[in-house]
């Protein structure tokens, strides 16, 4: 390896090591041969601004250390520091909150030094009891996970830029727009996202139940991103809940029956008459038992969990491609108009089915065809409703 190589790789892991060891730190080497660490670190409990000059780097002979306090920094070298002679930089930056002398006793450094970088302001947010923050190795991606009140929620940031990379909101949710309108620092994008995270809460207790109560079958699994549900509401009937307006649940709320022609038209009947007596004082799954006056919505036997018997159970896969779930999360929700054919499939299969039919037709985005069981007049405007 050339001489030119050698030192590139040695500034590489200087660099990498200051990073990771000490997040709130960068350290950067310069043509000469010297270094520069600077950023924020904890000494004894303190968070404490410093900048730190080696003009012999990796040897510590004739090192400057600026401690910043209050508006002053403070100037520390060889004179005033107990260093070893041996010492190389992470010995000094590991021994530093047992070396440095109380600040009363330091002398004052009145040249101010620049304002620091991002890093420190990531230290300052560090409240490992609040949430959980991850950086990624090159220190370009931070991670805000595991809120005490929030434990499944996560955003995620670039920076220096605070461009958002993703996060744990419906995606519905303009939060990348709010955050490049509002949020300046990374402390105020911190605190926005926990807002809109309390403003959200009306909308995740409205699923709540419905996850809890009801054999929600769609999405799977279910995220915080998802703002919709599919869940049994009789036999071979399902209902689904989306809201389009997280911040206004009931506003905006949006209920879809799925199943045979003549028991959708009954239940939308149901629906329209039971909706004029929403009470605002009960829950979205509550209102809904009201509605079609249920004591509870379907639930299947899960004796050996629930898993291994959608896996292993014939009777739920779809008669089409014999299998339960898609890749996308699907399952067979189709069935037939005829109350006697025993048909169940995924609206994707028997769309793909009509089109080998040579009397299959589509019309407005809806495919028109013969059951594959008992030849019965069907339509897959399921998909329609499923996947708007």
């Amino acid at each position: 390896m050339e001489g030119n190589q050698i030192m590139e790789k040695e500034d590489k892991d200087v660099e990498r090591f200051v990073a990771e060891k000490y997040p709130g730190l960068v350290a950067e080497l310069q043509p000469s041969g010297s270094c520069i660490v600077q950023g924020v670190m904890c000494c004894e409990g303190t968070w404490r601004r410093l900048k730190l000059y080696l003009p012999h780097h990796p040897a510590l002979h004739g090192f400057q250390l600026y401690v910043q306090e209050h508006l002053m920094y403070k100037i520390y070298t060889s004179d005033n520091l107990k260093v070893q002679d041996d010492w190389l930089l992470e010995d000094l930056l590991a021994n530093l909150a047992q070396i440095l002398p109380a600040p009363e006793a330091l002398a004052l450094f009145k040249d101010p030094l620049p304002e620091g970088n991002i890093y420190s302001d990531i230290l300052a947010l560090h409240k490992p009891n609040e949430y959980l923050m991850q950086m990624d190795e090159a220190c370009t991606r931070l991670r805000f996970s595991e809120f005490s009140d929030y434990e499944h929620h996560y955003l995620e940031l670039e920076i220096p830029s605070l461009r958002l990379l993703d996060h744990s909101l419906p995606e519905c949710v303009p939060l990348g727009e709010m955050l490049t309108k509002s949020a300046g620092t990374l402390e105020e994008a911190l605190i926005l996202f926990l807002k809109v995270l309390q403003e959200l809460r009306p909308f995740y207790d409205h699923f709540m139940d419905i996850d809890e109560l009801c054999h929600v079958l769609q999405p799977s699994p279910i995220t915080t991103k998802h703002n919709s549900r599919v869940f049994p509401l009789k036999d071979r009937v399902f209902l689904k809940v989306t809201i389009g307006d997280p911040f206004a649940c009931i506003a905006s709320m949006a209920l879809k029956i799925i199943g045979p022609t003549e028991e959708v038209a009954h239940l939308r009947h149901v629906l329209s008459d039971g909706l004029g007596n929403w009470d605002a004082e009960l829950d979205m799954h509550k209102n809904l038992l009201r509605i079609f006056d249920l004591c509870f919505f379907p639930m299947p036997d899960w004796s050996n969990g629930p898993k291994q018997d959608e896996e292993e159970n014939e009777e739920l896969r779809c008669n089409i491609c014999f299998v339960y779930r898609l890749d996308g999360g699907e399952v067979p929700l189709v069935s037939c108009d005829n109350a006697r054919c025993v048909l169940k499939c995924h609206a994707a299969c028997l769309k793909e089915w009509f089109t080998t039919l040579m009397d299959g037709k589509t019309f407005l985005e809806v495919s028109f065809g013969l059951c594959p069981f008992c030849k019965a007049k069907l339509s897959t405007s399921f998909a329609a409703l499923l996947n708007d």
